[in-house]
Order: C-alpha cells, then structure tokens, then sequence
C-alpha cells in the first residue's frame, strides 16, 4: 500500500488483506480491485445491464421534492437493485460486498449495516460533473463503490471515474479507467468525484455502504 491508494489484482474478499484497506482507505482514501468476480458472473451482470438499459430511468441530481433531471450535470440513466428479487450473478455480488463490509466493520469501526446500489448506463456523450455522495443534512453514507463491466475497454473510450485527492499541501487527480471486472471503493464524505464524458456505452454498478441510525 502506498499514498497512491491501493490496486490489487485477483482479489479474494474471503481472504481479503483488509487490513490493508483499511489502512488506504484512512490515508489516500480509496482502493482499486481487478478481477473482482469469475468471469462468467461478470458476464451475467453485463448481460443483464444491456438487458434492462431500455426501460432505465434518467439520473436526477438532489433529493426528495428538490431532484430534478439535468442531464448538463449528469447524464446517466439508472435502476436500483432489490436485493430480494436479483439474479443468481447480483446475490454473488451482493455477498461479496456483504463480506467486505463486515470484515472493515471488524478493522475500522465503521458501523456499516446496510449497502444499497444501482445499475447505471451512461450512453455516448453522457457524463457526471465533479460532486460528493452524500446528501446535505445526511451522513448515512460512508463509502461508495462502483464496480465495472464493460469489455475491451480503451483510453479512447473516455468515461474515466475522476478521483479528486486533497492533502494539506495540494490537491491531486487520479483518473480510474472504467475496465471490466474492476472494483473501486472510496469514501464518501471526503473524496469528490466525476465521471467524465464516454465516447460508447458505459455499463457499472454503482453503490454506497451506509450507516443506518445517523
């Protein structure tokens, strides 16, 4: 592990190090995971993705009576997973994340009991402008995650996850190329984030580990 966070391959989360997460997570703040899931699992939630892309909604910015569609900030289209009503591939995932979570509860004191996620489709041209995960007046959530599954991916493509990184004497960028199979967590309240503009279709699962009760 270094300042530049941490990128493995071939994660386990069985057997994750998650002493060394823990220790990116406190410091630079995130952690990038390759080869998170077998590759037919991946390839299930790809194909379920594609699948649903035709009915999902359009991403809104803010919250409750204040949301609205402004696709000049955020141009992604969305569906939500119910956990009770998934897929044989989205049980997995949701198991892995299960498993990840408990064991940083365990190393940081998180108090994390609850994750909630969404398909997102970002079509040609679509983007999300630099922001924070959490809503005002709400700390609930504490870290977020994406997990990626778009096959042969190139920096042609664009569409990179931009992480943007303070420390007391600059602020820095890092830029997370969105490949198939890869996992990236970070904190929510302290690392702002875009996703800049994609040249094709960009297929994720976006998440946040929450704490319920706060």
């Amino acid at each position: 592990m270094t300042r530049e966070g941490v990128h493995r391959r071939g994660i386990d989360v069985s057997g994750l190090d998650a002493e060394t997460v823990a220790e990116a997570l406190a410091g630079p703040g995130y952690c990038v995971f390759d080869d998170w899931l077998p590759t037919e699992l991946w390839q299930a939630l790809l194909a379920e993705v594609r699948a649903d892309a035709a009915s999902m909604a359009y991403a809104r910015i803010g919250r409750g009576a204040d949301s609205r569609q402004l696709e000049t900030i955020r141009g992604d289209r969305t569906c939500w997973i119910d956990a009770s009503h998934g897929s044989a591939a989205v049980k997995y995932y949701l198991a892995r994340i299960d498993q990840l979570r408990q064991q940083l509860n365990r190393r940081l004191f998180l108090g994390l009991d609850d994750y909630e996620c969404h398909f997102a489709h970002y079509p040609p041209g679509a983007h999300y402008e630099r922001h924070r995960d959490r809503f005002r007046n709400d700390d609930a959530r504490t870290l977020s995650s994406v997990y990626y599954l778009n096959e042969n991916w190139s920096a042609a493509d664009g569409g990179e996850l931009r992480l943007h990184l303070t420390d007391p004497e600059c602020e820095r960028v890092v830029d997370v190329m969105p490949a198939a199979n890869r996992f990236v967590l970070f904190r929510s309240a302290d690392i702002e984030h875009a996703v800049l503009r994609t040249r094709r279709d960009r297929y994720s699962i976006a998440g946040w580990m929450r704490r319920s009760g706060v």
